[in-house]
């Protein structure tokens, strides 16, 4: 799952996958959402495979999240305060998106401060380099 993004163009000071209210009557997270579907397929794969494997296995599907450096943490204790929606947290895998820095439209790098460059996430194509 691509998390990274944050919810500024909503008027939230987060990232967009805890946004509270994306206009479901569950008022759920899209982080919940996507929590949800990943227990139901888990079940229903589970009880697919039952009789092949004498019902000893649970079928285990991992989520891997990709944060930003800005938002890695946040995302994480939401998660572990919310028990991570009901998912086995060792089937949860956190990682964060590169960062790149910037440039002005002529190439230069623009500073953040005198004695460092301002830098920016490299967006979900850095997850292929």
């Amino acid at each position: 799952l691509l998390a990274g993004g944050q919810g500024t163009r909503l008027g939230f000071d987060g990232p967009k996958g805890m946004y509270p209210d994306i206009g479901l009557p569950s008022k759920s997270t899209l982080f919940e959402l996507v929590a949800a579907r990943i227990l139901k397929l888990m079940q229903l794969a589970t009880d697919a495979t039952h009789e092949r494997d004498a019902g000893n296995n649970k079928v285990v599907i991992p989520w891997y999240i990709m944060t930003s450096p800005m938002n890695d943490a946040v995302t994480k204790e939401y998660f572990a305060k919310n028990d991570y929606f009901g998912l086995d947290a060792a089937n949860v895998k956190f990682f964060a998106q590169g960062v790149l820095p910037c440039l002005d439209k002529d190439g230069k790098i623009i500073l953040e401060t005198a004695m460092s460059c301002a830098m920016a996430p490299d967006g979900n194509g850095g997850i292929y380099t």
